[in-house]
């Protein structure tokens, strides 16, 4: 979100639009995050990365679709994110290169290492709750939810492309 201040503040036109195309990003990843965090808690009945480690080995399909996350969230080239980033820091170096190196390093690097930590520790760490009986994995529903916003992500790519 601060990044999209920048943008908005300093920036020039692409600036302006990645900042744009970030909001409409964050909203998407956003809702896909708390809708996931929701289906853990439901499942676990706990929010705590120590009670619901080890996602992957009891609910497979709840545990690709944090995977998945994650790596809409990193900006991998073919991401609507990594679209908005490249626009808001073409826009940004114009002006001021290195506090652009700057804020790109924290932003990236170091944002997403902190972010991505906790996910993999819940996703891949070991089950240290003994379940009695196995929380259900996800069903049709929330399935369908959550390929409906990371298609959106993937969609929006290309739309933003032919017309920006």
């Amino acid at each position: 979100m601060n990044l999209i201040f920048l943008t908005f503040c300093w920036g020039d036109t692409n600036a302006i639009l990645g900042g744009i195309l970030f909001s409409a990003t964050h909203g998407a990843l956003s809702a896909l995050m708390f809708y996931i965090v929701d289906c853990l808690q439901r499942r676990f009945n706990s929010r705590s990365v120590v009670e619901i480690s080890g996602v992957l080995q009891i609910t497979p399909l709840l545990g690709i679709s944090i995977i998945v996350m994650c790596v809409l969230y990193a900006g991998l080239p073919g991401t609507l994110k990594f679209t908005c980033e490249f626009y808001i820091f073409c826009g940004l170096f114009e002006i001021t290169p290195v506090l652009t190196i700057t804020v790109f390093f924290i932003a990236n690097v170091l944002g997403l290492i902190g972010f991505s930590k906790c996910w993999f520790d819940a996703v891949f760490g070991m089950n240290l709750k003994n379940h009695k009986l196995a929380p259900l994995d996800l069903n049709y529903k929330e399935l369908y939810i959550i390929y409906i916003s990371i298609s959106f992500l993937f969609i929006f790519v290309f739309f933003s492309n032919l017309f920006f």
